[in-house]
């Protein structure tokens, strides 16, 4: 198995990444992979300068996902409280098995 270029970042409070292959252009091609794996769909995306952003729905929650090119990371938001639980959840579950 190849080495994963989804590399989880300690936060408290986000389910963050280090993805070494993001830049200011390529963004929707490089979180494609997550939001599959989440078998998330996108509500509305946004790209300024220097941060791209998404709404997504997991399951029925709906979740921030951003990227940053200049720190390479991603990063997956609550957005209530509802949200913080599956944040929670979904640390939880990448940690354990890893899907990408």
């Amino acid at each position: 198995m190849a080495p994963s270029n989804w590399q989880l970042i300690a936060s408290d409070n986000t389910l963050a990444f280090y993805q070494p292959q993001l830049d200011a252009d390529n963004g929707k091609e490089v979180c494609q992979p997550l939001l599959q794996a989440l078998e998330a769909s996108v509500l509305e995306w946004q790209q300024d300068a220097d941060i791209m952003t998404w709404l997504i729905d997991f399951e029925g929650t709906r979740l921030m996902l951003k990227a940053a090119h200049y720190t390479q990371s991603v990063w997956l938001e609550a957005l209530d409280e509802e949200g913080d639980e599956v944040i929670t959840f979904l640390r939880r579950w990448w940690t354990r098995h890893p899907p990408l």
